[in-house]
């Protein structure tokens, strides 16, 4: 073999040499680039991860806030009913919360009609009074907060205040005040009827046979012990302003409306205090007030012995005269007669929803009507589950249900809206 053809060691070791430079800076390239790769993502998921991180626990801290669709309605006035679900603002009282809110309406078609059966949502379907938690004993005053769906009952027989969640049906009550006995001490009742709730969550309860009205604070129980506001002969059902906190009582033995300005100090007479009498300055043993301060600033009262309902311009006093706006043509089951009205709704267009205690029915009046029409219940009283028994109070609930305070039945019906 030629000697020019052989490759030496030197040869070799030379080019040796000259490729592991090469390849060392290719490695360290590589190297670089993997890095720098990596490096990229994880900026990029750092990006990511970390905004969602802040923001999940911002909403993990963000207070729940309830939001009230406003419903925008054209044409007439007349085609919708906005309906006062709740007598002032919204409170929730339990042992645990309190939340206030402003008051809150529901939107409904005039047309709307509601299921001629109900459900018993709380006391005996059977009719029964009881005393435990899950039953009831001569349901009088109730107050809805909607936010929370919650209902509070005044039990006249129990001498106590219940506090039911309408989430979770069948669920038992909680007392909130009373619970004690029968007494006239601030712990006791002996005739709970009205209840109502001021813009900070107090619990104003109106006692009959006490003839008082007290004060608990928010988040009471039965152990809490309440405020005497003042004397009202024989005081039934209640309403509290939730703008000013003025507390209305009606007094079936002195026939009037009294308001305790601001929930305090001594009462003044705001319709009625002229004596027994049918006059539109009169009452005769009112059993209901109702004052609408969010459509039309006026005073309402069940004048039940008259057998009809009185609507008051805001700011009336003794001197002031009433206008007949439901009933007032005596006794009776006609379409144009009441028989011992016993509590009121309004809504925006003046449309009167009453309980007519003694008809055993609740009528809805129209404004500037010389009759009603029936809405739920009428005939004779029975136990069945299109019947009542001197329905006392009545409110509407988050789904425009009718509830009904079924007084001699021990029971709350839920008569459910069907068309609208």
């Amino acid at each position: 073999m030629d000697q020019s053809s052989k490759i030496s060691p030197e040869s070799v070791n030379s080019d040796i040499g000259e490729i592991q430079p090469t390849q060392s800076t290719r490695s360290c390239v590589c190297i670089r680039s993997k890095w720098m790769w990596i490096i990229f993502t994880i900026v990029i998921i750092a990006s990511i991860t970390i905004p969602t991180a802040i923001l999940l626990t911002k909403k993990k801290n963000v207070v729940k806030t309830n939001l009230t669709p406003i419903t925008m309605t054209t044409g007439k006035r007349s085609t919708a009913l906005i309906l006062t679900t709740i007598k002032s603002s919204t409170i929730t009282k339990n042992p645990s919360t309190t939340t206030t809110t402003e008051p809150e309406s529901m939107t409904t078609e005039a047309g709307c009609t509601w299921s001629q059966t109900a459900t018993t949502i709380f006391g005996s379907q059977a009719g029964k009074p009881g005393s435990n938690l899950t039953l009831l004993d001569t349901p009088i005053g109730m107050y809805y907060d909607e936010p929370n769906n919650m209902l509070t009952v005044a039990e006249y027989g129990n001498k106590r205040i219940l506090q039911f969640s309408l989430n979770d049906l069948p669920s038992a009550g909680t007392v909130i005040a009373g619970g004690n006995g029968a007494g006239c001490n601030m712990n006791q009742f002996k005739a709970a009827d009205g209840i109502g709730f001021d813009n900070s969550g107090q619990l104003y309860v109106a006692d009959y046979d006490c003839s008082q009205v007290v004060r608990f604070p928010s988040n009471s129980t039965s152990t809490t012990s309440g405020t005497l506001v003042g004397n009202v002969s024989q005081a039934a059902l209640i309403s509290v302003d939730s703008l000013t906190n003025d507390v209305y009582v009606a007094s079936s033995t002195a026939n009037a409306i009294y308001k305790f300005v601001n929930g305090s100090g001594l009462p003044v007479v705001a319709a009625g205090g002229n004596r027994q009498g049918n006059a539109l300055n009169q009452l005769s043993g009112p059993n209901a007030v109702y004052y609408d301060h969010l459509y039309t600033s006026s005073l309402y009262v069940a004048d039940t012995g008259n057998n009809r309902v009185l609507k008051f311009s805001s700011g009336s006093t003794k001197a002031t005269n009433g206008t007949v706006v439901a009933g007032g043509n005596g006794a009776g089951s006609g379409a144009n007669q009441l028989k011992n009205p016993r509590s009121i709704l309004v809504d925006s267009n003046g449309t009167l929803y009453i309980s007519d205690g003694d008809n055993n029915r609740v009528q809805r009046w129209l404004k500037n009507a010389k009759s009603g029409t029936t809405i739920v219940g009428g005939g004779t009283s029975g136990k069945a589950s299109n019947q009542l028994n001197w329905p006392e109070q009545i409110l509407f609930d988050r789904y425009q249900n009718l509830l009904v305070a079924d007084r001699h039945n021990h029971r709350i019906q839920r008569f459910n809206i069907t068309t609208c």
